[in-house]
């Protein structure tokens, strides 16, 4: 299990990465192992993933749900899904594009993207839930400029791993925001037992 120091150090590689540093290849692992590990974002984001969405679901959505044993589930299964399908896509867009060597850099960079930003998220759903004001109107645009960055962010690290080539790294953001909304819509229903 990656340790901070770690995972601050490849948020290194990413960040040069960001900015076309060559260097960025010392901070970044993408071999197999270097794949495999990326996932341990998953293992740290997971819990706070679950308990953010049942916070909006139980305190931000109305009618408010019930917290069950089967809506944790639920929202156990949904947020992985959310995590996995958008990947999953991204595979099939760098196969059909020629690019299949770069799905597994993509499958790091972003792996270890989404755990800042799923931090962040946690952190700003319960500060809005908390239903404070000003506070919680200040965390929400906050919130909201902080994924628009982080969006911007991924754009731009796609775009560098796909060899710069613009039709191909607009069709693999493109097709995972899709992937990542139908999840997140299909899902919430599922959760909420529609």
């Amino acid at each position: 299990m990656p340790l901070l120091a770690e995972v601050l150090f490849y948020l290194r590689g990413l960040w040069l990465l960001f900015k076309a540093d060559p260097a960025h290849a010392r901070y970044l692992d993408f071999t197999e192992r270097g794949v495999a590990r990326s996932f341990w974002a998953l293992a740290y984001c997971l819990p706070l993933m679950v308990a953010s969405e049942l916070v909006s679901l139980t305190r931000l959505v109305q009618p408010p749900i019930d917290l069950t044993l089967v809506t944790l589930l639920r929202t156990a299964l949904i947020q992985g899904l959310s995590w996995m399908a958008p990947l999953v896509v991204l595979g099939v867009v760098c196969m059909v594009s020629g690019l299949p060597r770069a799905f597994l850099k993509i499958i790091v960079a972003t792996n270890w993207l989404s755990l800042p930003v799923n931090i962040f998220a946690a952190l700003a759903i319960f500060l809005i839930a908390t239903g404070l004001q000003p506070l919680a109107t200040i965390v929400l645009i906050v919130f909201q400029t902080v994924l628009l960055g982080a969006f911007l962010f991924e754009i731009r690290i796609v775009y560098m791993l796909m060899g710069e080539k613009v039709l191909p790294t607009a069709a693999a953001i493109i097709a995972s925001a899709i992937t990542a909304l139908l999840v997140t819509d299909i899902g919430t229903r599922y959760i909420v037992g529609g």
